[in-house]
């Protein structure tokens, strides 16, 4: 099996971690800022609109497969978007 079949065969999250572990510092944190940036005002926002922990946690139980769905869509989004800046 050659380097492309393996990588073919890792789960989104496998590739991210991949990436991360061999990712530019530079690019990680880049990466990481603006990540952190969008999660602190979702969470701000969250707040205003008095939607707290518990709703959230609930939410996450009740849509797990769309949860799993969206988690590898940004495992790849992010993996992307260290690459780019390497690039």
């Amino acid at each position: 099996m050659d380097i492309f079949d393996e990588m073919l065969n890792k789960t989104p999250k496998e590739k991210f971690i991949e990436i991360i572990k061999n990712g530019n510092l530079g690019a990680l944190e880049k990466t990481f800022d603006n990540f952190f940036a969008e999660y602190i005002a979702m969470i701000e926002l969250l707040e205003q609109q008095k939607i707290n922990d518990k709703d959230v946690k609930k939410f996450i139980l009740e849509n797990d497969e769309l949860i799993k769905e969206r988690q590898n869509d940004i495992f790849i989004g992010l993996g992307a978007e260290i690459l780019g800046y390497e690039g």
